[in-house]
């Protein structure tokens, strides 16, 4: 199990000043909005180049970054459709306090709104079978201008050269696919637990039901030294409950 596992040695969460929490406000509000990374210039208003569906849905398609997403990514074309959905079809809606509910995708595409980890459940359900060069990271965010500090999931590719790119929806901006170096400038990511792309249904379906069962604060080396082993025991319960539903609603939308 352990080598599924890339736990970061880093992250000491007492080392974060402050914790908040904000209400309906997601990420992209607090540092993507008028910023962000825009690989190729805004289209608008050249309609030629921002269409919409012609079944009146107000959901913009951007040939320039399609083509962008394309060139830079193995299975650009999907990545895009991905990101696409969660920018502009999903939005973005805060837990109440003390709630941590992870939707499934299905459940997320039918309420159009959710928080980072149902986003980020949703973008890796379109790209699930794919050959993609990502990991689904779960850790904090600080702002480097405030040292304000919020437990956060995001999903982490690489392109075809192998830079990595944070990819981070709910801006209609089209520029929520950055350049990891450039998220230095004004914050600090502390991963807690990443999962590899291509590990997560492995994990599910063969591994985290004997994983869950039996875990132990002293059961792996890694997890005494980072003295998070609850955190990543809670990880994955909650990732636990939250695929064997989604599975039987898969089930049940297949018949």
């Amino acid at each position: 199990m352990r080598y599924l596992l890339t736990v970061v040695a880093a992250v000491i969460l007492s080392s974060i000043c402050c914790i908040k929490t904000f209400a309906d406000v997601s990420y992209a509000d607090l540092f993507l909005a008028g910023r962000g990374y825009k690989p190729v210039e805004d289209a608008w208003p050249v309609k030629p180049l921002i269409a919409y569906p012609a079944d009146g849905s107000n959901i913009p398609d951007d040939q320039l970054y399609r083509e962008w997403c394309i060139k830079t990514f193995k299975n650009g074309e999907q990545i895009y459709a991905a990101y696409k959905e969660i920018a502009f079809e999903i939005n973005y809606r805060a837990e109440p306090t003390k709630t941590d509910y992870w939707q499934t995708p299905v459940e997320t595409r039918k309420s159009k709104q959710g928080d980072c980890e149902d986003s980020v459940f949703l973008f890796f359900s379109k790209l699930s079978e794919l050959d993609i060069d990502g990991d689904i990271i779960w850790g904090w965010v600080v702002g480097r201008e405030n040292s304000v500090a919020f437990a956060h999931v995001w999903y982490q590719l690489s392109d075809k050269r192998g830079r990595p790119y944070i990819v981070e929806g709910f801006s209609k901006e089209w520029n929520g696919i950055i350049p990891v170096e450039m998220l230095a400038e004004g914050e600090r990511r502390v991963p807690t637990l990443m999962l590899r792309h291509n590990q997560v249904n492995r994990v599910v379906d063969e591994m985290m039901p004997r994983f869950t069962e039996s875990f132990e604060e002293d059961q792996f080396t890694w997890a005494v030294y980072m003295n998070n082993a609850t955190i990543v025991k809670e990880i994955f319960q909650k990732l636990q409950v939250m695929f064997s539903r989604y599975k039987k609603q898969e089930r049940q939308l297949s018949w």
